[in-house]
Order: structure tokens, then C-alpha cells, then sequence
């Protein structure tokens, strides 16, 4: 249990990091704490500004929307589900109409419903997650996402993994979608899959300069093989 969830919580943050670099459009690895609380007040000052104007017009709108989205994503990368969920929806309701918002708020509801064991929250975020795939059907982070609700959360796992397959035989330079797709075949003793997903990506990723990210996802591929190998030996032993 405590290595699914080490594996959970290092799945969201590369998440969450994927989800703000489309918003702000910043790089791959950023720090969130030097400018949030500016982007917060900012946002806030936007907000309230907007709200006053009584003529709602289409730009108005469409401009509420917008911060209410932004704010939205501030407070989840604060990891405060509630207030990034009250705002998304507030954007939604002015109109924000994208896979984005829908992918987002399905985040803050999967994480929220995690922490508080909420089957009505794990329910609201596969749908979000649905919906953002619905009008993206390439949208890999949303389905990597609902993979690893459904499988951890619904317990299907079946459904899960021919997800992650899909995504992976779509995509290969989706690393993600690859380290969760071997992490599945391990958590179903699918030993020799994983073994298999976990070599092949460290051989592509060999392939790549050097970087900070994917020297993290090369050191992890080394452990999980490792790891599947001396477990494969044990139990050939036994």
C-alpha cells in the first residue's frame, strides 16, 4: 500500500506540472511558490474588477471566465481541491467550455475524494475526466489520469490498462503513460509485462540528452527493474 501511494503522489505532481505548464505556458519544471501568491492576488483583483461591471457583455464574460479558470488552477496547485473546484466551476458557468477546465476540476475532485474517501468525488472526477476526453480524444494526461482513478479508486482494472495501452501504442513519447501502464502489470503480478514496458523505456529513453527529468525517469526505470527481477528470481526459487 505504501508504495502505490508513493507512486500516486509522484503520478500527481508530474500531472499537476503538465496541467499548468498548457495554462501559463512556462516550462517543463517550474517554481510554483515565487509567484503564486502574486498570481493570486492578481487574479482575485481581476476578478473582483469584472464582477462589478454590470454590463455583460461577450468579452466581459468570456474574460471571467478566464480568471475564474486561472484562479482555479492556483489553488490547485496550493493543493486547496475545495477553492480550485469552486472556481472552475464558476468558470464553466461563465462559459469556459474547454477539455482543460474539465480535465482540471476532475483532478481537484480525484484528489479531494482520495483524501476524504468520497465515492461522490471519485464519481464527479471520472466524469470530468471523460468529458475533457470526449472533446479531445488525444488528451493523454486526461486519460492517464482516468486510468489511474479506475483502477486504484473503482477497481477496474481491466478497463485501466487497455486505457494505458491504447494511450501507449498512440503515443510512445507519452513516458508517463508508460511508467503507469508497467506500474499496472505490477500491482496485477503481471511480472514479466512490466519487466518488458520498463526495459523498453529505458532503452528509449537512453536515446534522449540528458536532463533532470529524464535522468529522475531513468533512475526509476533502473529500480522498478531491479525490482521486478529479484522479485521474478524469489519466486522461481520458491
Amino acid at each position: 500500500m505504501k508504495n502505490i501511494k508513493i507512486f500516486l503522489i509522484f503520478l500527481l505532481i508530474v500531472v499537476i506540472v503538465l496541467a499548468v505548464a498548457k495554462y501559463f505556458n512556462c516550462g517543463f519544471v517550474r517554481d510554483f511558490s515565487a509567484s503564486t501568491d502574486s498570481r493570486l492576488k492578481q487574479a482575485q483583483e481581476k476578478i473582483a474588477g469584472l464582477e462589478k461591471n454590470k454590463i455583460r457583455d461577450t468579452k466581459t464574460i468570456e474574460s471571467l471566465a478566464n480568471w475564474y479558470a486561472t484562479l482555479g488552477t492556483i489553488y490547485l496547485e496550493k493543493r486547496l481541491w475545495d477553492l480550485a473546484i469552486e472556481n472552475y466551476i464558476k468558470g464553466m458557468q461563465n462559459g469556459k467550455d474547454t477539455p482543460g477546465i474539465y480535465y482540471s476540476v476532475g483532478l481537484a475532485f480525484a484528489n479531494r475524494g482520495s483524501e476524504r474517501d468520497n465515492s461522490d468525488d471519485i464519481d464527479k472526477a471520472e466524469f470530468y475526466y471523460k468529458k475533457a476526453i470526449g472533446m479531445q480524444d488525444n488528451y493523454y494526461d486526461a486519460q492517464n489520469a482516468l486510468a489511474v482513478l479506475l483502477f486504484y479508486h473503482k477497481g477496474e482494472k481491466d478497463k485501466a490498462v487497455s486505457i494505458m495501452e491504447e494511450v501507449v501504442a498512440r503515443n510512445k513519447k507519452n513516458y508517463i503513460a508508460r511508467f503507469t501502464l508497467g506500474r499496472f502489470y505490477y500491482e496485477m503480478d503481471k511480472l514479466s509485462r512490466a519487466l518488458a514496458v520498463y526495459e523498453d523505456l529505458s532503452s528509449d529513453l537512453d536515446k534522449l540528452p540528458p536532463s533532470e527529468i529524464i535522468n529522475q525517469y531513468k533512475q526509476s526505470c533502473k529500480e522498478n527493474i531491479q525490482r521486478i527481477m529479484s522479485e521474478t528470481s524469489k519466486q522461481k526459487n520458491s
